[in-house]
């Protein structure tokens, strides 16, 4: 059997997706006659161009070189992954409104400061995706499910329930009820709740389950909330989806009828 060819590539992150991989290393060992990873930056001296059987790629995409990146990573690739919130979100650092980035980008490094980069956006808008595997890090049970799937030729299916059911599974008390306000019902879960386990309400960083109804959420978390502070949350991870766009027109459309 021929060993499936990966390549990793980076482009705007923090690169704990990729330590993921790292954290598998002794799992990964035992299976080397089914992989090799043939381009990736933090493990090998000289990589391959390709071909490649399947392409990991982490961050957000803020400059030309990585748009080129990518795709020259969907030319020499059969399957292309997003690993993690960056690429398959566009990460946090997406959550600043392209209107005001150039005001704060003067606030920040001052009038001489130039900047090359574009507002951060997900792969997927891009380059076709095949498969996402979200999270801030990425699972890494979850990262472990998808190779293992990868290197027999199964079929992977994310995971498409919330964050409420890994607190239940887990026993966490419900920070919605507690605190009045959390993304976890309307979060695709996947990640096993590990932020309410040690008491911090989930941000959304696997993204929304399918049919997240926003406005819904808006209306329970409100009675302990600004309608503020509830959309700069939604806005951290969701802010690219259209789920969340869909959400803010409503919420435009119910200002105006009032």
């Amino acid at each position: 059997m021929n060993k499936v060819k990966i390549a990793i590539f980076d482009l705007t992150d923090c690169e704990g997706c990729e330590l993921q991989f790292i954290a598998l290393r002794e799992k990964l060992l035992k299976r080397g006659n089914d992989f090799e990873i043939t381009n990736w930056r933090l493990a090998n001296e000289i990589n391959s161009n390709g071909p490649f059987d399947v392409t990991f790629i982490e961050g957000s995409p803020i400059a030309e070189t990585d748009i080129e990146t990518l795709k020259q990573a969907r030319k020499m690739s059969k399957i292309i992954i997003t690993l993690g919130a960056c690429a398959d979100l566009g990460g946090m650092q997406s959550a600043l409104l392209e209107k005001k980035r150039e005001r704060d980008l003067l606030e920040v490094y001052g009038p001489k400061y130039k900047t090359n980069s574009l507002p951060p956006k997900p792969v997927s808008y891009y380059v076709d995706v095949d498969l996402h595997l979200p999270g801030c890090p990425v699972n890494e049970e979850e990262l472990e499910r998808l190779l293992s799937s990868l290197f027999i030729g199964k079929k992977f299916s994310p995971k498409n329930h919330s964050v409420c059911l890994d607190c239940k599974v887990a026993g966490n008390p419900c920070l919605f009820l507690d605190e009045g306000f959390c993304l976890g019902p309307v979060t695709r879960g996947g990640c096993k709740a590990p932020c309410p386990a040690n008491g911090i309400r989930c941000f959304g960083c696997f993204g929304p389950i399918e049919a997240a109804n926003l406005p819904a959420l808006k209306s329970a978390g409100e009675k302990h909330n600004s309608v503020e502070n509830i959309d700069n949350t939604l806005s951290l991870f969701f802010s690219k989806q259209d789920v969340y766009k869909e959400y803010k027109i409503s919420q435009k459309k119910g200002k105006n009828v009032s």
